[in-house]
C-alpha cells in the first residue's frame, strides 16, 4: 500500500468546491481510501489561522500503477498543477478504521526525509481544549530547524489532520517526544487526560517520489518524480 498527498491552491471558493469532490474506492480501481481536507498554515501566534490556503486530498492505493491511472481521471485534474508526493507508510500509532492494515512495526528510515500524517475524528465539545493544547505544538514545529513544511487540515464538521515534513526521523522525534521545548509532548499528555478524539492515528511516511510546487516551492526538492512509463 502507498499513500499519496495531492495539494492544490486554487483559492478559498474553489477549495470549498473541491472538498466535496473526492474519489470513492468502490468506483476507482485500486483505490483503498480517499479524503479531502481544507488546508491552513500552522499557527505562529496565539490565534489559529482562518486562512484557507488550499485543499489536500489524501489517497491510499494498492500500487503505483493504480495511482498512475487515476491521474488521468477528472477528479485528479484540479490537482495537476499543484504538489503531489508518494509515500510508503513505515510506522503507525493509533488506528484509523478506514485503513486497518497500516504498518505497526517501525522501519528504519535512516537520515531520509520523513512525513507525519495525523488524522482524528474530534469530540466536538472538546474542540476549544484541543485548540488550546495544539497551539504551542504548531508554533514550535514551524520554528524547528528540521521542519521542512506542513499544514493543518480539516474536513468539517469533525475531521481534523496535520501533515508535517521533516529532515529525518531523529530530529522529528526531538520535536514530538523530546525536550524541544515540549509543546507537542504536552499536547499528547493533555489528550491522554482529556481524550479529544473518537479515533486518532499518527502515520510516519517515507516519501519516495514528489513533483510540483506547494506555496511556491517544493519542500521535498531532494526527491524526484517517478520516471514516465
Amino acid at each position: 500500500m502507498l499513500l499519496c498527498v495531492h495539494i492544490a491552491e486554487p483559492g478559498m471558493r474553489k477549495s470549498l468546491g473541491l472538498l466535496r469532490a473526492k474519489p470513492r474506492p468502490e468506483k476507482i480501481d485500486g483505490l483503498r481510501y480517499a479524503e479531502t481536507w481544507l488546508m491552513s498554515p500552522f499557527r505562529t501566534g496565539l490565534i489559529p489561522s482562518t486562512d484557507v490556503s488550499g485543499v489536500a486530498m489524501v489517497t491510499a492505493w494498492e500500487s503505483d500503477d493504480a495511482l498512475d491511472r487515476f491521474l488521468d481521471h477528472p477528479l485528479a485534474e484540479p490537482y495537476a498543477d499543484g504538489w503531489r508526493a508518494r509515500f510508503e507508510p513505515v510506522r503507525t500509532v493509533g488506528a484509523w478504521p478506514w485503513l486497518p492494515d497500516l504498518p505497526r512495526q517501525e522501519r528504519d528510515t535512516g537520515d531520509s526525509p520523513v512525513a507525519v500524517l495525523t488524522m482524528a475524528r474530534m469530540r466536538l465539545p472538546k474542540v476549544p481544549a484541543f485548540a488550546a493544547a495544539a497551539a504551542p505544538a504548531e508554533r514550535e514545529a514551524v520554528r524547528h530547524p528540521a521542519y521542512l513544511g506542513g499544514a493543518s487540515l480539516m474536513h468539517p464538521p469533525s475531521l481534523i489532520a496535520t501533515l508535517s515534513l521533516w529532515r529525518n526521523v531523529r530530529e522529528m522525534r526531538q520535536y514530538t517526544v523530546g525536550a524541544y521545548p515540549g509543546g507537542h509532548r504536552d499536547a499528547m499528555r493533555k489528550h491522554d487526560e482529556q481524550v479529544f478524539h473518537h479515533e486518532t492515528v499518527f502515520v510516519r511516511l517515507l516519501p519516495y517520489a514528489v513533483e510540483g510546487q506547494w506555496n511556491g516551492s517544493n519542500p521535498l526538492d531532494m526527491l524526484q518524480p517517478l520516471p514516465a512509463g
